[in-house]
């Protein structure tokens, strides 16, 4: 299920994906969805959730996008 992010969880994807858009010619949505997740883990939002918003906000911004998978946490 999708939520809506806090407008400071938002806020956080806009200025990372526009700090991105410098940096590489193509957006990982879930590493990029991953360090938002980090900043904020008190929360406990999902990175699913937040990789949709990440998703959203690049495409706006004509930014071509990527979903790598990423490593399975050890334990």
């Amino acid at each position: 299920m999708l939520i809506k992010l806090s407008d400071d969880m938002q806020r956080a994807v806009e200025l990372k994906v526009r700090s991105r858009i410098d940096e590489t010619p193509v957006l990982d949505v879930n590493a990029t969805a991953e360090e938002i997740r980090m900043i904020f883990a008190e929360r406990n939002v999902a990175r699913e959730d937040i990789a949709a918003s990440v998703a959203q906000f690049a495409t706006q911004c004509g930014f071509p996008i990527a979903f790598v998978a990423l490593a399975p946490p050890r334990d």
